[in-house]
């Protein structure tokens, strides 16, 4: 049987625990950016070419921002949101090189590049090219406030939906919104 006590219940009261939320953290231009993490199904490693065993990006001739890349047996479609946010394209990943098919391992880590696969819907996924590594961290959710409508519509920007405030020990993080990642901007 336990045994009650009011200054251990005042305790713990006074020591409420804020809800965090764990994150995958990454640079995109040198802004930290962040998705959750539950809404990641997979990161992948790819070389300077952007290949792993095969995987390629394909059907941008205009360089939209939006290719597609063999995964698993089907087609994903391949966003990527530095050309949404920052008005131009990375060339993270080159798309379509006519060459041999071969897998040449990365010399160093300067020429190792990521596809983060995103489920913004339960049957559906799409790719995030991101070029540093991405890693896995735990926020508390009140320490993100939503972008100002003006930053927003002066920027164009749709998917991302907040923005931490930057303190001593990180940078600012802006979190992306997945669900509209995978949707056509308007």
């Amino acid at each position: 049987m336990a045994i009650y006590s009011p200054l251990r219940s005042r305790r713990l009261a006074a020591r409420q625990t804020e809800a965090t939320q764990r994150l995958i953290t990454f640079k995109l231009e040198g802004e930290t950016f962040a998705i959750p993490l539950d809404r990641v199904h997979k990161a992948i490693t790819l070389d300077a070419a952007g290949e792993r065993l095969g995987h390629r990006l394909y059907g941008d001739p205009q360089g939209t921002g939006v290719s597609l890349i063999a995964y698993q047996g089907r087609e994903l479609v391949v966003i990527d949101v530095g050309h949404q946010i920052f008005g131009k394209a990375q060339q993270i990943l080159p798309v379509d090189r006519p060459k041999k098919a071969t897998v040449v391992a990365p010399t160093s880590m300067a020429e190792v590049r990521y596809l983060l696969i995103l489920q913004p819907e339960p049957d559906r996924l799409i790719g995030l090219p991101i070029d540093s590594p991405p890693s896995i961290q735990s926020l508390q959710i009140s320490a993100f406030q939503p972008l100002p409508a003006i930053y927003q519509q002066y920027r164009n920007i749709h998917c991302v939906s907040a923005m931490s405030l930057e303190l001593a020990d990180r940078p600012s993080i802006f979190l992306l919104d997945v669900t509209a990642l995978g949707q056509p901007s308007e």
